[in-house]
C-alpha cells in the first residue's frame, strides 16, 4: 500500500511539473506573438500558429493525466483539489495559446508604416506584466503558495489599467491613414487579448486559496 502511494505522489509530482511546463510553452508563444506584431513579421507569427499544435497536445495529454489519476488512483481531498485546480489551469492555458496565435494573426493585418511608437512600448510593457501574472500564478499552484496566487490575482490589475491606457491613446488619434488607422485596430485587439491573458491568471491565482484551504473560490467581477 505505502510503494502504491509513493507512486502516486510522484505520478502528482509529474503532474506539477508538466502544468509548469505547458505554462512555460505557452508564455513564450504570448511572446514570440507580441514580437511577430511589434515586427509585423508575419514568417514568425506563422511559428506562433503552427507552434499551437504542440500547446493543443500538452493539454490532451495533461487532461488525460487527470483523468488517469482520478479514476485510477485513489487521491485524498488535497489531491483532489490540486487536480480540480490542474485542470482549470491546463483549460486556461490551451485559451492563453489561442489568444498568442490570435495576437500574432495581427501581424498580417498591418504595415510597419503605421505603427504608433508610444502606444507599441505601451503594449510591450502590457505584455511582460501580463505574462508575469500568469506565470506567477501556475507557479503559485505548483507550489500551493496562497501568497503567490493573490499577487497575481492584484497584478493583473495593473494589466487592465494598461489597456485603459492604450484605448485612450488610440482614441487621441486622428490621423486619416489607412496605415495607422489599421495598425490602430490591430493595437486594440492586441492589448486586449494580453488583457485576457492577465485575466486567465488572475482567475488562477484566486484558486490557490482554494487548492490549499478548500475555502471555496470567488471570482471577482472586473
Amino acid at each position: 500500500m505505502a510503494s502504491t502511494r509513493v507512486h502516486f505522489q510522484a505520478e502528482i509530482e509529474d503532474f506539477r511539473s508538466g502544468l509548469v511546463e505547458m505554462a512555460s510553452l505557452v508564455l513564450a508563444q504570448v511572446e514570440r506573438g507580441v514580437a511577430a506584431w511589434e515586427d509585423v513579421d508575419r514568417t514568425a507569427a506563422a511559428e506562433v500558429v503552427a507552434g499551437d499544435e504542440l500547446v493543443d497536445q500538452r493539454c490532451v495529454e495533461l487532461d488525460q493525466k487527470v483523468f488517469n489519476l482520478q479514476l485510477l488512483e485513489a487521491p485524498v481531498a488535497s489531491d483532489l483539489r490540486l487536480l480540480h485546480v490542474g485542470l482549470i489551469a491546463v483549460i486556461a492555458l490551451e485559451r492563453v495559446g489561442d489568444l498568442a496565435v490570435a495576437i500574432a494573426n495581427a501581424a498580417t493585418s498591418v504595415r510597419p508604416e503605421g505603427a504608433d511608437t508610444t502606444i507599441q512600448a505601451l503594449i510591450s510593457r502590457m505584455s511582460a506584466h501580463a505574462v508575469d501574472v500568469l506565470a506567477h500564478a501556475v507557479q503559485a499552484i505548483a507550489r500551493g503558495d496562497v501568497e503567490l496566487g493573490e499577487q497575481a490575482r492584484a497584478d493583473a490589475a495593473a494589466v487592465r489599467r494598461m489597456l485603459d491606457t492604450v484605448v485612450q491613446a488610440l482614441a487621441r488619434t486622428t490621423s486619416d491613414d489607412p496605415d495607422t488607422r489599421a495598425w490602430g485596430a490591430a493595437a486594440v485587439l492586441v492589448a486586449r487579448h494580453l488583457e485576457r491573458v492577465a485575466n486567465n491568471g488572475a482567475e488562477l491565482g484566486g484558486r490557490v486559496r482554494f487548492l490549499v484551504t478548500g475555502e471555496p473560490f470567488t471570482r471577482t467581477v472586473s
